[in-house]
């Protein structure tokens, strides 16, 4: 039987961290059947989406998010632009027993639901599920604050060798992100209303980033029955070669320098 794993911390530079699970996925073969990676990241990030590209404010934003001095990306999931540094929590969960035929609603509203169970144990916090009016990155399954603000974002990526669903949790949101998520929605034409960005801090102070990937790491750990382990030394190794143009394309560098084994 393959391993069910929880791997906990960084692993690298933020173009590393986003590299690594877009490579486990394209991985032929595997030792583990699950695989769930719970991380505070390096950052500063403004992470695109595919569908971000075809805004014709693409370069612009672009531009504004470098300026600000944030590394910019094309992650391998969809949905929109999301930015975040180290006052975020990553949550990147790989499961190489699932199909194309698990991929949607289900797994988005499953894992919203899990989220906002743990985000409530923290402390004051009205976490609940759903869309509210303005936010970045829209969803159904977003999960928020009091029917107020976003909290924590999600998006998927299904292949023939099986899914990577991957959240950010705001925990403490900085200046420059509130303001570089505004600045890049507005370069990309997308609505924003800026007081729906949040972070758990704000309602609940004493919390940090740590905390909260600690609180992750636990539910993930106990839920689903995983044993703690290591990311692959291959892979991490591999991804920290990672070069390329800016926005970097995770897809496109990963479907050109494959790894085997993972």
């Amino acid at each position: 039987m393959k391993n069910r794993l929880l791997v906990s911390g960084s692993a690298g530079p933020a173009v590393t961290e986003l590299v690594i699970p877009a490579l486990l996925l394209r991985a032929p073969s595997a030792t583990w059947s699950e695989l769930v990676h719970v991380y505070v990241p390096h950052g500063p990030m403004v992470a695109f989406s595919g569908r971000d590209l075809r805004s014709p404010g693409i370069a612009a934003a672009t531009e504004v998010a470098r300026a600000a001095g944030f590394e910019t990306v094309v992650r391998s999931p969809g949905g929109r632009m999301v930015a975040y540094d180290s006052g975020a929590v990553v949550i990147d969960h790989l499961d190489r027993t699932t199909g194309i035929r698990h991929a949607g609603s289900a797994t988005f509203a499953d894992n919203a639901e899990n989220h906002a169970r743990v985000l409530r144990g923290l402390g004051d916090v009205d976490a609940r599920v759903g869309e509210v009016d303005g936010e970045y990155c829209p969803g159904e399954y977003s999960v928020n604050v009091g029917g107020t603000a976003k909290i924590v974002g999600s998006a998927q990526r299904v292949t023939a060798t099986g899914s990577l669903f991957s959240a950010v949790v705001q925990v403490v949101v900085s200046d420059r992100v509130r303001a570089v998520i505004a600045d890049v929605s507005d370069a990309l034409g997308y609505d924003l209303r800026r007081s729906s960005i949040a972070g758990l801090a704000d309602y609940a102070p004493a919390l940090t980033a740590d905390d909260v990937a600690a609180a992750f790491a636990a539910d993930y750990r106990a839920r689903l029955g995983l044993s703690d382990g290591e990311l692959p030394a291959e892979v991490v190794t591999h991804a920290r070669t990672v070069s390329g143009g800016s926005p970097f394309h995770v897809d496109d560098w990963t479907r050109a320098n494959p790894v085997d084994g993972a």
